[in-house]
């Protein structure tokens, strides 16, 4: 086979030309028959969580480098959740670790100092 042959034959090409427009016609009717849900999401309190999947998602679609994150399920939006609640389960345990990351990071740079100033005192 060599490279300037087309990956479709003339028949090929033919038939998607011809299916083309009815399997549209039928795909787009079978859209237009489903029900709207975005009142019930609402209704549930995930209608923000859904738009963000879809927006994701849509973004994957196009080919961006990111998008949506598994599937739209009430157990990933669970699994997320309790993932983060895993490292921050309350505000005190979140304020307690920043401030020691604080505190290490200023003895950490007043050591480098000392390091580099002990021969000066």
């Amino acid at each position: 086979m060599s490279l300037q042959a087309p990956l479709l034959g003339a028949e090929g090409e033919q038939k998607a030309k011809e299916s083309s427009p009815t399997d549209e016609k039928a795909y787009l009717k079978g859209i237009a028959d489903l029900p709207d849900l975005t009142h019930l999401l609402e209704k549930q309190g995930i209608l923000g969580e859904y738009v963000a999947w879809r927006d994701g998602y849509m973004k994957w679609r196009k080919g961006d480098a990111r998008g949506a994150m598994g599937e739209n399920t009430l157990n990933d939006h669970q699994k997320r959740s309790s993932e983060f609640q895993t490292w921050y389960p309350t505000v005190k345990t979140y304020s307690f670790r920043r401030t020691i990351a604080f505190w290490g990071a200023v003895t950490c740079c007043e050591g480098c100092l000392l390091f580099l100033w002990i021969d000066l005192i």
